[in-house]
Order: C-alpha cells, then sequence, then structure tokens
C-alpha cells in the first residue's frame, strides 16, 4: 500500500509540475461518512439481493475519492489544443477494519486533442469516463464504456454531434480480450426542448482458440443498443427516458468484459455464470423526472424495469427486476434543506437455471427503502437545488425486507436485504433494520 501511495504522489507531481508556464485544472468527487446501526455496530447498506443498484442517500458502504488534474501541453494560432488529465481515486469499505481496506487506483489517464477546423472534433487516446450517463440517485450508470481505448468525439454534422471510438479490454486471463467499437450520435432536436442520444456498439472476443477454447454455444459478438430522450423546459426541471437492448457477449451493458450481473455469479455460489453465451439477451427501460419549480422545492422521481434472459450451455434462466424512487428536497433556509428518499426495489428469478435453488429463491424478493437527511450546502443557484454541492448531512435510513430477500440473500451469501453488515448477517429472520450516521458528498 504505501508503494502504491508513494508512486500516485509522483505522478501526481508530474502532472502539477512538468509544464510550469500552464494552467493545471483540478477536478474530482469524495464522499466521506460513518454510521450506526439499530442492531449495533457500524454501516450498513440495504438493497435487494441480485439488483442492479440501490438508493444511496444515506446507504453507501464506502468512504470514496476521485481527484482529477488537467493541463494544457500544446496549443497554436489555429486552435488546435492538446490536454493531458489523469484522475487517481480511493475506496475505503467502511464494514471492514479501517488500515486492511483502501484501494488507491488510476480512473482516468488520457491525452485529447481539439481541432475546431475539423467540425470542432476532439481526438483522444488512454482512458477517460467516456460521455457515461448515470441517475445520481440510484448512481447506477445505465451507459458506461469507460474502457481504455482511442477514438473522435463531438463532431458537429449539423443535425448533433457524433463520436466513434474502439475500446479493449483484456478477458479472465491473456487468452481472450473483448474489442468494442462504438458509436454515439446525440444532441439531435426532434422536438421543442427535446434531444435524442442513440448509441450503439458490438462486443467481438477474439480468443486463443488452442488455451480458451470456444463453446458451440458461445457467440463470437454481440451488440448493444441505447435510445435516450431528454426533455427540458418542465417546470425548472427535465426528464429522461432510456431504453436499452443487448445480446450476446454484450449483453451485460457494461464494460467490454461485463456480465449479466447474475444473482451469485462468483462467491462460490452454485448458479453458473456465461457471459459468452449467444443466447443471452437483456432488456432495460429508465426513466427519470425532475421538477424544480422554485427555490424552495425540488424533486426527482424515477423507476426501472429490467428483463435479463440467462443461457449457460442449453439450460435457460431468466431474471425480472423494477424499481420505483423518489428524493424530494426542501430549503427551510439559504444553506439549509431537509431531503430524502424512497424506494422499492424487487426480483424474481425463474427458468431452469434456478431449478436446484431453494423454493423461496423463485419467489419475488423486495426490498422498501427510505431516508432523511438534514443538510448543510451553498444556496441555490440559478440552475436549481437538486445539484447543489458540496452537502454536510446528518441521516437517518430505514429498511424493510420480505422473507424471500431473506432467503435469497443466504443463498447469495448476503444474509439478508441488509449486505455489508454482520449485526443483520447473524440475525438471518430479521425483516427491518436502520442507520443513523453523517456524511460529506460533493464534486468539484
Amino acid at each position: 500500500m504505501k508503494a502504491t501511495i508513494r508512486a500516485a504522489v509522483i505522478a501526481l507531481a508530474t502532472v502539477a509540475f512538468a509544464t510550469p508556464a500552464s494552467a493545471v485544472d483540478m477536478m474530482g468527487y469524495f464522499r466521506d461518512g460513518w454510521s450506526v446501526n439499530t442492531k449495533g455496530g457500524g454501516m450498513t447498506c440495504f438493497s435487494t439481493p441480485g439488483f442492479d443498484y440501490k438508493l444511496r442517500l444515506g446507504n453507501e458502504c464506502d468512504n470514496y475519492g476521485e481527484w482529477g488534474f488537467q493541463t494544457t501541453i500544446y496549443k497554436d494560432k489555429a486552435g488546435v489544443e492538446v490536454v493531458a488529465g489523469v484522475m487517481f481515486d480511493y475506496d475505503q469499505n467502511t464494514a471492514t477494519p479501517t488500515g486492511t481496506n483502501t484501494s488507491i487506483g488510476i480512473q482516468q489517464n488520457y491525452f485529447k486533442m481539439k481541432m475546431p477546423q475539423l467540425a470542432g472534433a476532439t481526438f483522444w487516446g488512454g482512458k477517460q469516463y467516456y460521455e457515461r450517463q448515470n441517475i445520481d440517485m440510484i448512481d447506477f450508470f445505465f451507459l458506461n464504456t469507460s474502457d481504455t481505448g482511442l477514438g473522435v468525439e463531438d463532431v458537429d454534422v449539423g443535425f448533433g454531434k457524433i463520436s466513434f471510438s474502439l475500446f479493449g479490454a483484456a478477458g479472465p486471463s491473456a487468452n481472450r480480450i473483448y474489442v468494442r467499437p462504438d458509436f454515439r450520435i446525440y444532441g439531435m432536436p426532434i422536438n421543442p426542448g427535446g434531444t435524442l442520444t442513440i448509441d450503439a456498439n458490438v462486443t467481438y472476443v477474439d480468443r486463443n482458440k488452442t488455451a480458451d477454447p470456444k463453446l458451440d454455444t458461445d457467440g463470437d459478438a454481440g451488440f448493444w443498443v441505447s435510445v435516450m430522450h431528454n426533455q427540458g423546459g418542465i417546470l425548472g426541471g427535465s426528464n429522461m427516458f432510456v431504453a436499452q437492448y443487448a445480446t450476446g457477449p454484450g449483453a451485460g451493458m457494461g464494460g467490454a468484459s461485463s456480465d449479466l450481473n447474475v444473482p451469485g455469479c462468483g462467491g462460490g455460489v452454485p448458479i453458473p455464470c456465461d457471459p459468452l453465451n449467444k443466447n443471452t439477451w437483456q432488456a432495460r427501460a429508465l426513466d427519470a423526472l425532475l421538477l424544480q419549480p422554485n427555490n424552495m422545492f425540488q424533486v426527482l422521481v424515477g423507476g426501472s424495469a429490467h428483463y435479463k434472459k440467462l443461457a449457460v450451455g442449453d439450460v435457460k434462466g431468466n431474471i425480472t427486476e423494477y424499481g420505483l424512487f423518489v428524493r424530494p428536497k426542501v430549503w427551510v433556509a439559504d444553506y439549509f434543506n431537509i431531503q430524502g428518499d424512497l424506494g422499492y426495489t424487487a426480483l424474481k428469478v425463474g427458468g431452469d437455471m434456478f431449478a436446484g435453488a431453494p423454493d423461496d429463491f423463485k419467489k419475488q424478493e423486495a426490498v422498501i427503502k427510505g431516508t432523511i437527511a438534514a443538510t448543510l450546502s451553498p444556496a441555490v443557484g440559478e440552475g436549481g437545488g437538486f445539484y447543489v454541492r458540496p452537502e454536510f448531512r446528518v441521516f437517518a435510513t430505514f429498511a424493510s425486507w420480505d422473507k424471500a430477500a431473506n432467503e435469497i440473500g443466504s443463498f447469495l451469501g448476503q444474509a439478508n436485504g441488509a449486505s455489508n453488515n454482520v449485526s443483520f448477517n447473524d440475525a438471518g429472520d430479521a425483516k427491518a433494520g436502520g442507520t443513523i450516521g453523517v456524511q460529506v458528498e460533493g464534486w468539484f
């Protein structure tokens, strides 16, 4: 760990001082906090076992930070500009002893070359947060292809902008690599105040056929298509609707080597995973409506539905997920607000793949989670108050879950709807719990 920290400090100094004539821009994000739970002990996070996301307010079991730096290393009279950037991150799991649970890494490391004479194109190479899309209140990045790559983005074609990049990532070993070409067109005006984004990519699997032989059910490639509509001008806010479909090796809807997040993948749980199966597919729809009618009140309302068709060899299975969530914020003074969230997430499995699982595993499981937080932050700005940061929070969280969540969670090694905490794990029949804690969160 000391060697990793020392290397990070040296790299940071190199970026900061290699070009003393150029300004270094700093950007980042971090959250830190702690809590106690109603069973006694530390941080607990409540989620539906196997679900793709959880409600994050007062419900994050790590302290996480990203610190990024970018500087111009070349600029000429034609307007061509080259920048270099790097971003370090740390992640500390608050459910394990301090000093044994912190990792430090590099999230971004890139060059970008902006060429205004080529329709505003920016050529890039390395690793960056490549036009990621997410719903912040559930911390769910539904469109994220941020592997190592090379490409061009922000090319103005009149009716919108286009990007094309080629990504690659190693598989479980050096005997397999996933190659992903990605094409995106975005910012297309299709109605007053509304724009359309379309992203399409292919995941091609290149393998050493001797060391990593192909199975009869494996696919050589899969695809992933996303369509997103953003509508502005709705009571000071906006609405985002997303529809996605992916199949074969691309069905994981994630990085180049992602799987379908099958409940039980890994951890010794007897449910196999096969991310290459040509018979797998996934469909997903999400909606997030942000309303900011005035400086005193803002609210985000959303929901999602996911259907995953799984296959391992010729054995089939399926997972159905759906969730509803709301996060209101009420300002009682210029620098003080009361906010909260409330959500319902449910999951059900079916098919021959799960035939050998306990009966309760095949029932629908559900978790209801809610939080209220007294919050200190900067005053509401011109863009509204929902995303004003940083926030200093004192929160109370409560969750309840059903018997199926206990049984399924136990089968998955999570014990119940309360993950990352031994207090609830030891109480296998618990169906409710809560936490009280503090947190600071912000980006800059």
